[in-house]
């Protein structure tokens, strides 16, 4: 909600808003000026009262909590209705916001079921199991759940929590409009995460040179363990494709000098239908990509086999061929500094951008826009002469 000012009502204070779809208007300093400076600041006090209820849930619709003089000018027996009035509201107010969070949580995540994809239920399944550890389960102890989700997180980067939080403080607005809740008191709490210098900045992208990435090839197909993912991460290197792209490549989906990708492998294992951000995109294969690919494709082998199956058939394990393969390579190349493998995407990327070729062209050959290759992929390119002019 917008912020509560106070006006100026002919000479008196005047403190109006609208909350949860109803107007309040009412004087919270009663004979107080508005040019007298003590009453002015008794009443912003009272307004930072209302204002901090309203975006908490706790507000009293029926003011009395915020006119502390308001029973002298009536009988006992009025102050007391009015008292117990205000109690019942604030009761069942409460026993709205006193909902489960992971109950809450779990009925948006089978509303969301319905539009989103499945690697993207990922994240919800996450935040579900966050939620079951949490100790505090109500939705009205918001400061308390947002507290434990930042104690309880581990690493430097707060990136897992900002999604956590997005997503709890989108369940809660739902909440609102389903009529689960009274209010969101999500809505406000992101400060209470902490800021990280290079969380989601670019400094997360460190793409490797091309001489570190020649080397990195000729170590996988040197590895006497390993060799037989040499191709996987030479067509990774080369094209900037997903992983989850590459490991959901057919045979039929490479026909004379296009390559096609139109679908992915999830985290859970299946295939879906289209890339993450686009139906579908195609690359021509040059001489290098054509090498790669002619060194791997068996003879008469059928159009619906897999490009790079694992070696007993069936899907690649990425989380396996990283925490593995991959750490146990990049360990064999000390002068090499250690990146994780999506950083093979940002090299490919960098590349492609050091060698001339204009960005668009580069965002439509890896499924990204010209804007989230400059924010996301793109690596250092400060060397690179700016044409003359």
């Amino acid at each position: 909600m917008r912020e509560i000012s106070l006006r100026n009502n002919n000479g008196s204070i005047l403190l109006r808003f609208t909350y949860a779809g109803e107007r309040y208007s009412f004087n919270p300093v009663p004979g107080g000026s508005y040019s007298d400076k003590l009453a002015l600041a008794k009443a912003e006090e009272i307004a930072n009262k209302v204002y901090q209820d309203c975006i908490t849930g706790y507000f009293d619709p029926t003011l009395t909590k915020y006119k502390p003089s308001a029973m002298k000018s009536r009988s006992k027996e009025s102050a007391l209705q009015d008292y117990e009035e205000a109690k019942e509201i604030i009761a069942a107010r409460e026993s709205v916001n006193a909902v489960n969070l992971l109950k809450l949580f779990e009925d948006y995540t089978q509303f969301k079921s319905k539009t989103l994809k499945s690697n993207s239920m990922i994240d919800y399944d996450r935040i579900r199991n966050k939620l079951i550890k949490c100790p505090h389960k109500l939705v009205r102890d918001a400061g308390l759940i947002m507290k434990w989700l930042v104690d309880d997180h581990k690493g430097t980067s707060t990136s897992s929590i900002e999604k956590q939080f997005k997503l709890i403080n989108a369940c809660c607005k739902w909440g609102v409009a389903s009529s689960k809740l009274q209010s969101n008191p999500f809505e406000k709490l992101k400060t209470l995460i902490p800021t990280t210098k290079n969380s989601g900045t670019k400094e997360d992208v460190n793409p490797f040179s091309d001489e570190e990435r020649k080397c990195i090839i000729e170590a996988f197909k040197n590895s006497k363990d390993y060799c037989y993912y040499a191709h996987l991460v030479e067509f990774l290197f080369t094209t900037g494709c997903r992983p989850e792209e590459a490991l959901a490549l057919q045979w039929k989906h490479i026909k004379g000098s296009k390559i096609t990708f139109c679908q992915k492998l999830t985290a859970s294992g299946e295939i879906e239908r289209g890339t993450k951000t686009q139906d579908k995109r195609s690359i021509t294969i040059d001489d290098h990509l054509k090498t790669v690919i002619d060194a791997i494709k068996p003879e008469n082998c059928p159009i619906d086999n897999f490009v790079f199956p694992a070696k007993k058939g069936g899907f690649i394990d990425w989380h396996n061929f990283a925490n593995r393969a991959w750490k146990k390579v990049l360990e064999s190349l000390p002068d090499i500094e250690y990146r994780n493998p999506y950083q093979m995407r940002h090299t490919a990327i960098t590349m492609m951008i050091r060698s001339g070729h204009d960005a668009v062209l580069v965002a439509k050959w890896v499924g990204n826009s010209p804007n989230m290759i400059a924010k996301k992929y793109l690596g250092n390119v400060d060397d690179i002469k700016m044409p003359g002019i």
